[in-house]
């Protein structure tokens, strides 16, 4: 599904562009594995045009992904995320660990933030675990479709391309699969309410 649900923002016809960042690298993942270590919540920005403040708990880091437990506007997890480490331009810590947001999620029995097994290295890994853990996954590929996302069930991958089976905003499943390619893949997203939500009223892919 192209969509422009909840976890997808809102449709622009202005392909996204990336400027060359000017901070290092080892900064980035250093305030990243802060984070995770000290249970700190995090706003990450991309050097990606109109792409999305992503604000959560970090709970995984590779050498190519960081996976996000993301909290929503009501002050809950919904889901994960995982971004390129390559495309994130600032990520701003939250030095309390006793803040607002921690505490909302320990008085409704949310706390800690929930971890995931996705393998985090490289890209066929981080599709293949996250979608093995979630039935529907959300593809962005914001470079050229920013605030796009394909919603659907992964049927094969590999070092080069996703192959996504789509579910329409209807929860139809189309009959094509879409083929998308590894380098163009920005974000991806599993076991949020959207999802979950798609997942229960489609039912199983069909197997033809």
């Amino acid at each position: 599904m192209q969509t422009t649900g909840p976890r997808c923002g809102i449709l622009s016809l202005v392909p996204g562009k990336k400027s060359t960042p000017p901070i290092d690298s080892s900064v980035v993942r250093a305030r990243l594995e802060r984070a995770k270590d000290d249970r700190l919540m995090v706003g990450v920005r991309r050097w990606i045009r109109r792409a999305d403040r992503v604000e959560g708990f970090v709970v995984g880091i590779g050498a190519r992904w960081v996976a996000l437990a993301e909290v929503d506007g009501s002050v809950r997890f919904d889901g994960w995320t995982l971004l390129r480490l390559e495309d994130i331009q600032a990520v701003t810590v939250d030095p309390d660990p006793d803040s607002f947001t921690v505490k909302a999620l320990r008085a409704r029995s949310e706390w800690p933030p929930p971890s995931t097994d996705v393998e985090l290295d490289d890209f066929r890994s981080a599709v293949a675990t996250s979608a093995a853990m979630a039935p529907m996954t959300s593809i962005f590929v914001e470079l050229d479709r920013p605030d796009i996302c394909y919603i659907g069930a992964v049927v094969s991958v590999d070092a080069d391309t996703l192959r996504l089976l789509e579910v329409d905003q209807q929860a139809q499943w189309h009959r094509k699969v879409r083929p998308i390619d590894a380098s163009d893949v920005t974000r991806i997203d599993f076991g949020g309410a959207y999802e979950e939500a798609l997942a229960l009223v489609a039912g199983p892919p069909p197997k033809d």
